[in-house]
């Protein structure tokens, strides 16, 4: 139990990490992300307070990646693309 702890702490920990050192290129969208993800998994079904628990942490590991893949997206990959448009023609 006590090695599968310290994995799942440095997993969540890595990915706030990388969203906080991502600022620039979407970062912010992977914490809007995980928010939105404990945010939407906390009020779900849940015997007691350690499940909603652990249903907000899956929710926050789900949306920090999708929010980051999304934000980078929209802070690099749109700007290029306009910029391509733009040049093209």
């Amino acid at each position: 139990m006590g090695l599968r702890l310290v994995l799942t702490v440095a997993a969540f920990a890595g990915m706030v990490a990388l969203c906080i050192f991502a600022i620039p290129y979407g970062g912010l969208g992977g914490l809007i992300g995980g928010g939105l993800g404990i945010f939407l998994r906390i009020w779900g079904r849940g015997l007691d307070l350690g499940e909603r628990l652990g249903n907000a942490y899956v929710g926050a590991l789900m949306g920090m990646p999708v929010g980051l893949l999304i934000g980078g997206a929209y802070m690099v990959g749109l700007p290029a693309l306009l910029h391509a448009m733009h040049t093209a023609s």
